[in-house]
């Protein structure tokens, strides 16, 4: 078939211009109605699942949908001034389309007050009644880690305290002690021992005093004593008085006077009928220690003193006695004090008592004289 000559195909083209216009295809569905569908699917969702509408929801005014795209323009294409139109498509590939959030919500998407609404509902105040509220009621009655660390610290400082009390301060116990210290604590708090008081044996006997005993130039008789003394010549006198007796309390008495009115004496006698309860045969010294004690009543000033400085046994005859001696000390003199118990068979014992002045030591020796001069009446 011979090609249609340009005349013909210029008609040809000329027919099919002028024929009608074809059907447009069916549009999609406007933006309107997903936006509707979407927009309802979210409202109920919330509504149903997540917190009942308020009054304030039911009182919004409905949201006005945007008008659709112009005619002439491609289904799906947004124009300019519409939310989200430049996201409509991928800048890296211009021919890949992709659904955006605004998109599908279209023209209904809240302005951004009802949006900050909406989420405080779902998630602000209440958020706490969806959630963990359990979890964060536990946290919420907790207590900052800082009281449990200040009261474990507290508790390591009281243990602290109390074990160094015990083991190094106030309460703690004593070391043990050490031998020395034992030994030391035991010596201390022993009760101590006993001092021996010098008794009979611990004292010596009469000492021989240095110097001249006075003579003997005869003897002096006492028979209610039933012994005789011996008369000491020298600076010695006789008391020959008949009130010797009422003033003394001997039967016999011999003096040296060394200054007014103090004097050195040898007197005898039998012991006093008061004093006979203290008399024990075998047991002399509690006699003498009476007959001292009324001689320091009777001669001596009140605030004497004595020290017993010698004793020891007698022999007269046949029959036993015994001598103790003392030093006497007063504010205004001093003495020496020999007194000898004897034994004479008779109910009471005889007594010779001996004084001499510390001014006279020269007649101490004249002691010794009188203890070894004394006889029995029947011998």
């Amino acid at each position: 078939m011979p090609p249609p000559s340009p005349a013909d195909a210029a008609a040809e083209r000329t027919a099919i211009y002028s024929s009608p216009p074809a059907p447009p295809p069916p549009a999609p569905h406007p933006a309107d109605e997903r936006t509707v569908t979407y927009a309802q699917h979210t409202e109920n969702l919330l509504n149903d699942r997540a917190v009942p509408s308020s009054p304030m929801d039911s009182a919004q005014p409905p949201v006005e949908t945007p008008p659709s795209a112009p005619p002439g323009m491609p289904p799906g294409e947004d124009h300019p001034g519409r939310p989200g139109s430049n996201l409509s498509r991928d800048p890296s590939d211009p021919e890949n389309r992709f659904v955006t959030a605004g998109q599908i919500s279209g023209s209904r998407t809240p302005p951004p007050e009802r949006q900050q609404e909406l989420w405080n509902t779902v998630f602000g105040d209440n958020y706490q009644s969806m959630g963990d509220q359990d979890a964060l009621e536990d946290e919420d009655s907790g207590r900052p880690i800082w009281i449990y660390a200040l009261g474990g610290s507290v508790g390591v400082a009281l243990v602290a305290a109390v074990l160094w009390a015990f083991l190094w301060g106030p309460l703690a116990g004593e070391d043990p002690p050490s031998n020395a210290s034992l030994a030391a604590e035991q010596s201390a708090t022993a009760p101590p021992k006993s001092t021996p008081t010098k008794s009979s044996t611990s004292i010596g006997p009469l000492p021989r005093y240095t110097g001249k005993a006075s003579p003997v130039v005869g003897r002096v008789p006492d028979a209610g004593a039933g012994i005789s003394v011996p008369r000491l010549g020298g600076t010695w006198q006789l008391d020959q008085r008949a009130t010797v007796k009422g003033t003394y309390g001997f039967n016999t008495r011999q003096y040296v006077q060394v200054a007014p009115e103090r004097y050195a004496t040898i007197m005898s006698g039998p012991l006093s009928q008061r004093l006979s309860s203290y008399y024990k045969p075998d047991d002399l010294e509690p006699v003498i220690r009476q007959v001292v004690l009324s001689a320091r009543r009777s001669f001596f000033p009140d605030d004497n003193k004595v020290k017993k400085i010698a004793q020891q046994p007698i022999k007269v005859g046949d029959q036993t006695g015994r001598l103790i001696a003392y030093s006497l000390t007063s504010g205004t003199e001093k003495a020496t004090i020999a007194t000898m118990a004897i034994n004479t068979g008779g109910e009471l014992p005889a007594i010779v008592y001996v004084s001499i002045p510390s001014e006279s030591k020269q007649l101490l020796p004249d002691i010794r004289t009188v203890m070894n001069q004394i006889r029995l009446v029947n011998q």
